[in-house]
């Protein structure tokens, strides 16, 4: 693996466990990996790690965050 491919891992697989730590929001976990919503939740899947329901506060962070741009 070129150094690229081997950080890029880094950032999904931490990305997955402070997600699954609660610690991130599912859209600052896909910030993070550098993945869309849906390539992350199937990585999650794939992974065997369960989804967290968004809380209100979580989702109102990640739509002010991504119509801002």
């Amino acid at each position: 693996e070129t150094p690229e491919e081997v950080t890029k891992k880094i950032r999904k697989y931490a990305a997955l466990g402070l997600y699954q730590a609660g610690e991130l929001s599912i859209g600052a976990a896909c910030e993070l990996a550098a993945m869309d919503r849906y390539s992350f939740l199937d990585f999650c899947k794939e992974e065997g790690v369960l989804l967290r329901t968004q809380t209100p506060e979580e989702l109102e962070s990640d739509f002010k965050k991504y119509t801002a741009k």
